[in-house]
């Protein structure tokens, strides 16, 4: 690649309903409305979100009304059966934070699907395997089926390990 990329800047999700799903990501996940749009200006519900300063971390897109005619699977986003997203992770910069945000998304009434656990082979649960990050983690699912995850302490990868076998360096 020509150039350096720093981060990932976005990420774009259909959506089933962007204002049930505004309030879902407000509320759950704490992103503020950065700006909605829709009809007549625009064919349909469109929304900016973000963490922090920065104008949108997550843009909503709502499905055309003819795609949700048709119907879509509103299941675990690890079971469906198309290529598409497997799941969106969000780091939470403290262990302490990471259980704060576990007892905040329980309390919410949202289910944890999966976890918590910890990513590498020092663990035992079955998303735990050799090469993994060792980062403590949990998922639960927007109301669209999309698996969210909570993440802590992402090992940096500065030389070969077990968990980074081979890394480009």
């Amino acid at each position: 690649m020509g150039g350096h990329l720093s981060r990932v800047g976005h990420i774009g999700i259909h959506v089933s309903d962007v204002d049930r799903s505004i309030a879902f990501y407000r509320k759950v996940l704490g992103l503020k409305l950065t700006g909605r749009w829709g009809p007549p200006d625009i064919g349909r519900p469109i929304c900016f979100m973000r963490i922090g300063d920065k104008h949108h971390d997550v843009v909503l897109f709502e499905l055309a009304e003819d795609v949700r005619k048709a119907g879509i699977p509103l299941t675990d986003s690890s079971m469906r059966k198309a290529p598409g997203l497997d799941h969106i992770a969000f780091e939470v910069d403290s262990r302490e934070d990471w259980l704060i945000a576990l007892d905040h998304v329980r309390s919410c009434g949202v289910e944890i699907v999966d976890g918590p656990l910890v990513h590498g082979h020092e663990a035992t649960s079955n998303q735990s395997f050799e090469g993994g990050s060792g980062s403590h983690a949990f998922y639960f699912l927007d109301p669209d089926g999309n698996r969210i995850e909570f993440y802590c302490w992402m090992m940096k990868v500065s030389r070969p390990s077990i968990a980074a076998p081979k890394p480009d360096l």
